[in-house]
C-alpha cells in the first residue's frame, strides 16, 4: 500500500477534493468545520480502479499549521499536490513544494482544483505556471489534471492518474526494522492507547512487545487495525493504528515512535547533508550556524543547533555537510529525510539526509569526518557498513549496524561470507582488513620477540598477549582463530614455526638433571635443590619430560611407574593406603602424600575416604 498525502496552499481545496475522492470528511474537529480550515491532520483512505487502496493524510495549508502539516509529510510515499486554478501558485505553494523535494518524495500528482471558478485561458495558463514551478522540484513532469470538488469534473481523470503513479512508485522497504511515527494518539475508556502513524521499516503484528521511544517505555500491540479494518500483522507503507497495553497514563504522544525492542537508539547528535532548495517561496536565503533552527523528522520537531563541516554558510542551491545536535533525542536511521525552518522568521529554509544518526563530535575541518560523509552521500548499505567500519578500524557490531543502517542478520550472521569487502568480524566487534591484518602483525611480532628473548619456553602466556594488544577476550579469542600461523596450546600462544631447542650446554645440563632426579627414586631432591637453569626447568615441565608432584620433580619414566605399580597393586589387592603407597615405591611419607594427591589428580586413583581406589584413567 502507499500513502499519498495533500500539500498546497491554504484554501485551495485540499480537504473538500479528498473529501470527494473517498466520502471521508478528514476534518474531525467542529473548529475546522465551523472555520472551513483544517487545522490538524485528517485521514481517509480509497481503492484505486486497479483494486489497490491508497491511504490520504490531509495536511493543514495555512502556514500557521505548518508544524501539523510537518507531522504527516514525514510518512507520504506520494504526493496529491493542490492548487487552485482561481488564485494560482501562492506562498504555501513554494514551501510545501520545498518540503515536498527535501522529503524526497519524487512521485505524484498536480491537481488543480476549482476548475469550475475559472475560464479556459486563465485554466491554461495556471497548468502552464504549475509546469514551470515545478520542473526544477522531484514533482517535474507530474501529470496535471484539472477537476472540481464540488461539481465532480476531472476527478475520474484525478483517480485514474493517482493509479497510474502508484502502479511504478517503488513499494515501501522491508528491513526487518519497523518503525512508526505517531501522528495521533488518544485513549478509548476499557481499551487503553491506541497511536496511528504510518508504518515503515518493517511488519508488526498483534501480540509484538514495543517500546515507545525514545523514552523506551514498554508495551504490547493488543490489536490491529488498518482502515478501521482489524489485522493481524501488517507490512510497511500502511496507515496504521495501534492499540497499545501495557503503558501507564503517560501513554503515548505525537513525536513519539513505536519501534521493536533493542533495534533502535534515540539520538542527540547526527552527520547530515543539508540543502537549501530555491523554491521555498523566500528569494534567497542563507543558512548559519547562528539563529534559532527547528527541525521535523517523522512526526516529531525538535530545537537543533547547527555545525556545518569545512564551511561558515549555505546559501540558496547549495548543499554541504553538518553536524546537527538536537534538544529531544529522537531514534533515527542512516538514510532519514528531515525538514529544517527558520524558528525567528518562520520559514522553511531547507532540510537533509541523515548519514550517520550515531556521530561524534568532530572537528569542523575534520577531513577524516568529511570524506567518511562524502562517502555516506552516496554509498548503498553495504558499502555504507564498509565506510563506517574502514573509518573507526575497529566498531562494536550493533553500533555499526545502527550507523549504517544494515541488518547484519540480512547479510549473515558478523562474519560469514557476506559481509562487505574489507570488513572483518572478531567475535562482537567488526574491524577493517587494515587494523585486522595490523592487529595480526602485533601477535606475530610480539611472539617473535618473545621466542627470540625465552627460547626455551613453550609460548608467550595469553593474558600477557592479549594485554599487549588492548583488545578484549571476546576479540582476543576470535583474532587468535584466524591467525593460521598461530598456535594455543593450553593458556600459552606461540608461532606454528617455534620449537624448544636446547644448545649444547644445555643437553648436558638436561642429561645430569634428569640423573639426578632418577637417582633419588620416588625420594628426589626438592626442586629447590635442583643445581639447574630455572629456564630449563621450566622447558622440560612444559615438554612434559619432568613433571611437578608437590615441591619436587620426577621424570616422565618415573611417573608412570608410579602409576602402573600402585594400579597393579589396586587391581590385586584392593584399595591402598598412603602407608601402603609409601612401601610400594620405596619412599617416606613426605613423598607419598603428595605422590598420592597427584595420582588422583592424574586420574590413576581415586580417593575413597582414607584410601585410594582405581581412577578412571589407564
Amino acid at each position: 500500500m502507499h500513502v499519498i498525502g495533500t500539500a498546497g496552499h491554504v484554501d485551495h481545496g485540499k480537504s473538500a477534493l479528498v473529501k470527494r475522492l473517498t466520502g471521508i470528511d478528514p476534518d474531525r474537529f467542529a473548529e475546522e468545520k465551523r472555520r472551513g480550515l483544517t487545522i490538524d491532520l485528517g485521514f481517509a483512505w480509497l481503492k484505486l480502479p486497479s483494486g489497490r487502496e491508497i491511504g490520504l493524510i490531509d495536511v493543514p495549508g495555512h502556514e500557521r499549521f505548518i508544524k501539523n502539516m510537518l507531522a504527516g509529510a514525514g510518512g507520504i510515499t506520494v504526493c496529491l499536490f493542490v492548487v487552485a486554478a482561481n488564485e494560482g501558485w501562492m506562498p504555501q505553494s513554494a514551501e510545501h513544494l520545498a518540503i515536498i523535494d527535501v522529503l524526497g518524495v519524487s512521485a505524484g500528482v498536480v491537481a488543480l482544483t476549482k476548475a469550475d471558478t475559472v475560464d479556459a485561458d486563465v485554466l491554461e495558463l495556471a497548468s502552464a505556471e504549475i509546469d514551470e514551478r515545478i520542473t526544477s522540484s522531484a514533482l517535474r513532469g507530474a501529470s496535471i489534471v484539472a477537476c472540481s470538488a464540488l461539481t465532480g469534473a476531472g476527478i475520474d481523470a484525478l483517480i485514474a492518474a493517482l493509479d497510474a503513479v502508484v502502479a511504478v512508485a517503488p513499494p515501501a522497504p522491508d528491513v526487518n526494522r519497523p518503525r512508526l511515527w505517531v501522528d495521533r494518539s488518544f485513549s478509548i475508556t476499557g481499551a487503553g492507547t491506541v497511536v496511528t502513524g504510518t508504518l515503515a521499516g518493517g511488519a508488526l503484528g498483534a501480540g509484538d512487545e514495543v517500546e515507545i521511544a525514545p523514552e523506551r517505555r514498554r508495551a504490547r500491540i493488543r490489536t490491529i487495525q488498518s482502515h478501521k479494518k482489524p489485522v493481524a500483522r501488517i507490512g510497511p507503507g500502511n496507515r496504521v493504528a495501534l492499540n497499545l497495553a501495557g503503558l501507564e497514563r503517560s501513554g503515548a504522544q505525537r513525536g513519539d515512535a513505536i519501534v521493536k525492542r533493542d533495534q533502535w537508539r534515540a539520538t542527540t547528535l547526527i552527520d547530515a547533508r543539508l540543502v537549501v532548495p530555491e523554491h521555498t517561496g523566500a528569494e534567497s536565503y542563507t543558512l548559519e550556524e547562528k539563529g534559532s533552527h527547528l527541525m521535523y523528522a517523522g512526526s516529531a520537531e525538535t530545537p537543533v543547533r547547527i555545525k556545518l563541516m569545512g564551511r561558515r554558510q549555505l546559501k540558496t542551491g547549495e548543499f554541504g555537510f553538518a553536524q546537527v545536535y538536537l534538544r529531544d533525542p529522537l531514534p533515527l536511521v542512516r538514510g532519514d529525510r528531515f525538514v529544517l525552518r527558520d524558528a525567528g522568521r518562520s520559514l522553511t529554509l531547507g532540510g537533509g539526509t541523515v548519514l550517520d544518526p550515531l556521530a561524534e563530535v568532530a572537528g569542523r575541518n575534520d577531513a577524516g569526518r568529511i570524506a567518511l560523509l562524502e562517502k555516506l552521500s552516496v554509498a548503498p548499505g553495504d558499502d555504507a557498513l564498509a565506510a563506517i567500519v574502514e573509518a573507526e578500524g575497529a566498531i562494536e557490531a550493533t553500533a555499526a549496524s545502527l550507523r549504517s543502517g544494515v541488518d547484519l542478520n540480512d547479510l549473515g550472521s558478523p562474519g560469514a561470507e557476506r559481509l562487505p569487502d574489507g570488513v572483518v568480524s572478531l567475535g562482537h566487534m567488526l574491524m577493517s582488513a587494515r587494523r585486522t591484518a595490523a592487529l595480526g602483525a602485533a601477535v606475530r611480532e610480539s611472539l617473535a620477540d618473545h621466542h627470540s628473548g625465552r627460547p626455551l619456553e613453550r609460548g608467550m602466556p595469553r593474558t600477557a598477549l592479549r594485554a599487549s594488544l588492548g583488545e578484549d577476550p571476546d576479540t582476543f579469542d576470535a583474532l587468535l582463530s584466524s591467525l593460521a600461523d598461530v598456535i594455543e596450546e593450553d593458556q600459552y600462544v606461540r608461532l606454528s614455526s617455534h620449537r624448544v631447542t636446547l644448545a649444547p650446554d644445555q643437553q648436558r645440563q638436561k642429561a645430569s638433571l634428569l640423573k639426578t632426579i632418577e637417582a633419588g627414586g620416588f625420594t628426589p631432591p626438592k626442586a629447590k635443590e635442583l643445581d639447574a637453569d630455572h629456564e630449563l626447568v621450566r622447558a622440560l615441565a612444559d615438554s612434559g619430560e619432568i613433571v611437578k608432584v608437590g615441591d619436587f620433580y620426577l621424570t616422565s619414566a618415573q611417573t608412570k611407574e608410579a602409576r602402573r605399580k600402585v594400579r597393579d597393586r589396586i587391581e590385586r589387592s584392593g584399595p591402598v593406603t598412603v602407608a601402603e603407597i609409601r612401601d610400594l615405591l620405596a619412599t617416606t611419607r613426605k613423598y607419598a602424600v603428595p605422590l598420592a594427591e597427584w595420582l588422583d589428580q592424574s586420574g590413576a586413583t581415586r580417593r575413597q575416604g582414607d584410601v585410594r581406589a582405581l581412577g578412571p584413567d589407564p
